[in-house]
C-alpha cells in the first residue's frame, strides 16, 4: 500500500529544534505526504519529569488548545526526548490505530514506539530499530534533479570539475585551530590549481580565522564565495551544489553536511579539524567503509573521481514505515 492509502493524517511532533525538524520533514517528504507540525513547549515542573513523567494538564488531548488535540493522527513522526511523553499519550488513546516513529535513540525504552531510527554509529539494535549511515534530510535525488536543474549564472561560469565546499565550524567535538585553517585553505587552493572551480559555502559556525585563511589562499583563483552575512548575497546555492557539483569537500564537524553530500553518489573529501570523538570516528568510518568518502589530502595534483550508490536515509526509513504500518493496520 502507498503512504497516501495508509495515512490520512500525519503529525510531526517537535519541540522546535531545527535539526530535529529537518530530519522529520525529510521522512514525511520521502513518504510523499503532507504533515502537520505540532510544536510542544512543556514548562516546569513537567519538563523535569520527562520523558517518563506526564505532560502538562493544559496539553492533554481533551483540551482543544493542546498541541495534540483531536482529531488525532494515524502517523506520528517525532524527534527530541521531550516529545516522547506526548507521543505516549497519543499512543495510549489510539493504540494500533496510530503508527509512531521516533528518530534517534529514546532516553527511555520507548515501548509505545512502533519504529525507531538511529544512526549506525550509535550501535543500537532491536526488533523495532533500524539504522543507516547517513541521517534523514530533504534532498532526494529526484528533488535535486527537479528543483536545482538550472544552475545560476554565477555558478555555471565556474570551470569544471566543480567542487562544492561545505564549511562547518567549531563544535563541542571539533575546533578549527589556526593550523587547521591554513591546512584546509592550502588544500582548497591546490584543488583550484588543478583547474577546478570551487563554490564555497560557510555556515554560521565558521570562525573568522577560517574564512580569512581561505579567502587569502584562494585569491586569484576560480572560486565563488557565498556568505549570508554579505548585504548583496545571492540566494543560498546549497541545493545547486548538491545537485551539480562533480566533487565535494566537507568539514567533518557536521554529520548532516557529510550525509547530504553523499546523496550525490559522487566524490566526497572530508577534512578533519582538531578534536573528534569516538562517536564521530565511527560515523566517519561508516561513510569511508561504504566507499563514499576519503580524507582530504594536503597535496592535490588532479581530481580523482569515484562513485557509489547514493545514500538517502529518508527514503529507506519511509519504505520501512510503509511495510510495518501496513502490517500493523491489518491486525
Amino acid at each position: 500500500m502507498s503512504s497516501a492509502q495508509l495515512f490520512s493524517r500525519t503529525w510531526i511532533v517537535s519541540d522546535g529544534k531545527v535539526g530535529d525538524l529537518v530530519q522529520c520533514n525529510g521522512v514525511a517528504q520521502a513518504l510523499g505526504i503532507e504533515a502537520q507540525t505540532r510544536i510542544i513547549a512543556p514548562t516546569r515542573p513537567w519538563v523535569w519529569m520527562m520523558p517518563q513523567g506526564p505532560i502538562p494538564p493544559k496539553d492533554r488531548i481533551s483540551n482543544p488548545d493542546s498541541p495534540i488535540s483531536q482529531p488525532l493522527p494515524d502517523l506520528v513522526i517525532c524527534s527530541g526526548w521531550r516529545t516522547l511523553a506526548y507521543v505516549r499519550e497519543i499512543k495510549k488513546r489510539q493504540r494500533d490505530k496510530v503508527f509512531t516513529v521516533y528518530l534517534k535513540y529514546p532516553r527511555n525504552n520507548g515501548d509505545f514506539l512502533d519504529l525507531i531510527w538511529v544512526p549506525l554509529h550509535d550501535d543500537k539494535s532491536g526488533e523495532r530499530i533500524i539504522s543507516s549511515i547517513a541521517s534523514p534530510h530533504r534532498f532526494s535525488a529526484d528533488i535535486l534533479a527537479d528543483e536545482f536543474a538550472q544552475m545560476p549564472d554565477y555558478l555555471s561560469r565556474l570551470p569544471r570539475p566543480l567542487v562544492g565546499v561545505l564549511l562547518g565550524g567549531d563544535s563541542k567535538d571539533y575546533r578549527f585551530s589556526e593550523g587547521d585553517c591554513e591546512r584546509l585553505a592550502k588544500s582548497l587552493r591546490a584543488f583550484a590549481d588543478t583547474g577546478a572551480g570551487l563554490a564555497i559555502t560557510p555556515s554560521r559556525r565558521s570562525p573568522a580565522r577560517l574564512r580569512s585563511a581561505i579567502k587569502r589562499q584562494m585569491a586569484g583563483s576560480s572560486y565563488y564565495w557565498w556568505d549570508e552575512f554579505e548585504a548583496d548575497a545571492a540566494p543560498n546555492p546549497y541545493g545547486y551544489l548538491l545537485s551539480q557539483s562533480d566533487a565535494f569537500v566537507v568539514t567533518a564537524d557536521s554529520a548532516n553536511m557529510v550525509g547530504e553530500a553523499c546523496v550525490s553518489g559522487k566524490s566526497v573529501y572530508v577534512f578533519k579539524p582538531t578534536g573528534g570523538s569516538k562517536k564521530f570516528d565511527r560515523l566517519l568510518e561508516g561513510f569511508s567503509s561504504y566507499g563514499a568518502t576519503r580524507p582530504l589530502p594536503e597535496q592535490i595534483e588532479q581530481h580523482v573521481a569515484w562513485s557509489y550508490e547514493p545514500l538517502y536515509a529518508a527514503g529507506d526509513i519511509a519504505r520501512e514505515i510503509n511495510i510495518r504500518a501496513a502490517r500493523q493496520f491489518k491486525k
